[in-house]
């Protein structure tokens, strides 16, 4: 990382529907020179994700034809690693917990500080580049 930036190209997918808060955060993600693209649906998530490739997706809690749990399947069987961060309306610990045990990376609220969002998109960059270096081909018998 060299002066508050992750090195190298990165690329983040926002999937939410009119939220204002997924403005800031987008605002401060393009700061961090992420990459981003945003789809409003479940559907147009699935249609991007295997020709995006983002590192991370930044999913709204609830969607117009599914929720967090969707996206999470998504990334779970994409073909390359994706972290899921979950962003929330606001702090809710109960919603934290059961976000992080279905095998989100993390649970956010506004109003987003920059050092903070730096710390965790970090981490799941990092994390989705690691998993992308070192996962192997399956071998498949002829």
């Amino acid at each position: 990382m060299v002066g508050g930036h992750i090195d190298g190209h990165v690329s983040g997918l926002l999937v939410y529907r009119d939220s204002g808060h997924f403005e800031s955060l987008q605002r401060i993600l393009r700061g961090l020179t992420v990459e981003t693209c945003s789809v409003r649906t479940c559907k147009e998530a699935r249609e991007i994700i295997p020709l995006y490739k983002p590192h991370v997706i930044f999913t709204e809690s609830t969607l117009a034809d599914g929720s967090w749990a969707s996206i999470l399947d998504m990334a779970e069987s994409a073909e390359a690693p994706i972290n899921v961060i979950v962003v929330g309306s606001h702090p809710n610990t109960q919603h934290y917990l059961s976000v992080m045990e279905r095998g989100a990376y993390d649970f956010i609220a506004p109003p987003f500080e920059h050092d903070s969002l730096n710390f965790i998109l970090r981490s799941a960059v990092l994390n989705a580049r690691y998993r992308r270096e070192n996962s192997s081909p399956v071998a498949v018998d002829s």
